[in-house]
C-alpha cells in the first residue's frame, strides 16, 4: 500500500469529526453502541466498501466509502421519540455535509449522495456515500498489449513522413 494512502478508519474518523460539529457536546458512537447508551447520540459506521471501475477511462477510478450514520434522540417511557425532533435531527446530519466534500487527511472525498431514512421512531438511519478519485495505477500494473505498440509505432512513422 501507497504511503499516504487513505484508509476507512481515516474517513470514518473524518465524518466523526463532522457530526461531532453538528451536534456539540452529543456522544458519537463508533460501530456499536453499548446496552443502555446514552440519548441523544450518533452513531457513525463504515457500512460497505466500493469501486467505480469505469468512472475515468483508464486514467482513475472512484473508491467509494459508504457509511451509516444513526442519529438518535431522547425517548419516552414508551420507547417513542417525538418524530419532528428525530426529523430535525436528520436534517442537521444532512447539513454536515452539504458542502460536497469532507476533508481526509490531504484528500477530500466528494459527497456522491447523502439519504436519511425517516421511517425508524427511535432513530434515522443516513447514508452517506463518498467517492475518493484514485489512479487506475493505484490498483493495477500498466500493461502494453501488442495492438497498443503497434498503433504506436504507426503513429511516430506519420509523423516522420510529413
Amino acid at each position: 500500500m501507497r504511503e499516504g494512502t487513505i484508509l476507512p478508519a481515516d474517513v470514518t474518523e473524518a465524518v466523526v469529526e463532522r457530526v461531532k460539529e453538528a451536534f456539540p457536546g452529543e456522544t458519537v458512537y463508533t460501530d456499536l453502541t453499548p446496552r443502555d447508551f446514552e440519548r441523544p447520540c450518533n452513531m457513525v459506521e463504515l457500512a460497505s466498501l466500493g469501486l467505480d471501475p469505469l468512472s475515468y477511462g483508464q486514467s482513475g477510478v472512484d473508491l467509494l466509502y459508504k457509511v451509516k450514520i444513526t442519529t438518535f434522540s431522547t425517548v419516552d417511557e414508551a420507547h417513542s421519540s417525538h418524530l419532528p425532533v428525530l426529523d430535525l435531527r436528520a436534517m442537521l446530519v444532512l447539513g454536515a455535509f452539504g458542502s460536497g466534500y469532507i476533508r481526509v487527511k490531504d484528500r477530500a472525498p466528494k459527497v456522491r449522495s447523502i439519504e436519511a431514512d425517516a421511517s425508524f421512531f427511535d432513530c434515522v438511519p443516513v447514508t452517506l456515500t463518498l467517492a475518493l478519485t484514485l489512479d487506475r495505477a493505484d490498483f493495477v500494473g500498466s500493461e502494453l498489449y501488442e495492438l497498443m505498440q503497434n498503433l504506436e509505432l504507426q503513429v511516430r512513422a506519420k509523423k516522420e513522413n510529413e
